[in-house]
């Protein structure tokens, strides 16, 4: 069914806790009965370089809060709920590289929609982490992932090359070599020196985490 209005933005990193997921259920509950589908990550792959990932189902609303507190690591986060005749409301959280969060709600009223998407929005914006959310932001992830390792290994291998290698050497033929031999040497030193900054960053400030409050 197509619905004529819609209200969508991106989620903030942001803890997760059963308050929140009650208060989601209170929200929708004024409509009387509605559907809904879960679906939380069980994977470890930070990096996201696996295709596949691992997910579980869950069948009620105590299934996925004890799930989501007893994992380590909550890979992603799908929540799907639909209103008959009035609306639904998606949220999507993944907590993996390409870190992201977003939350859609559509229906037929433009009223219950603002009214749904701004009850659903500020619980996680009252749970939000500054930093985290602007550790992911575009800007942010990409000094991490790209600019502090370039700029880090480029002045580390051009000092050792300086060092190493005798200054005759450096302005003889073998110049152009030596260019190509510290360009894939810093390319490479940068590749895995950005996958092990991605991973602190994801262990120590992950864009989703569970805490009871």
């Amino acid at each position: 069914m197509e619905y004529k209005h819609i209200e969508q933005s991106r989620l903030p990193a942001c803890t997760l806790d059963g308050i929140l997921f009650n208060k989601i259920w209170e929200i929708f509950n004024q409509d009387g009965e509605f559907l809904w589908h879960a679906a939380v990550g069980t994977g470890d792959d930070l990096l996201g370089k696996k295709e596949e990932r691992s997910t579980r189902t869950v069948q009620s609303l105590e299934e996925l809060i004890t799930l989501a507190k007893t994992l380590p690591h909550i890979d992603q986060l799908s929540l799907t709920i639909e209103v008959p005749d009035k609306g639904t409301m998606a949220l999507a959280l993944k907590n993996f590289v390409p870190i992201s969060g977003k939350i859609i709600v559509t229906g037929q009223n433009e009223e219950w929609v603002n009214e749904r998407f701004d009850a659903c929005f500020a619980l996680f914006t009252d749970r939000k982490k500054d930093f985290n959310t602007l550790l992911y932001t575009r800007l942010g992830f990409g000094i991490v992932q790209t600019a502090i390792p370039l700029s880090s290994m480029f002045v580390i291998v051009m000092v050792a090359a300086g060092l190493l290698i005798p200054t005759e050497i450096r302005h003889s033929q073998w110049l152009w070599w030596i260019t190509a031999a510290t360009v894939v040497i810093t390319l490479r030193l940068a590749y895995t020196v950005s996958d092990k900054l991605i991973l602190y960053c994801m262990a120590n400030y992950p864009y989703i985490k569970w805490q009871e409050q």
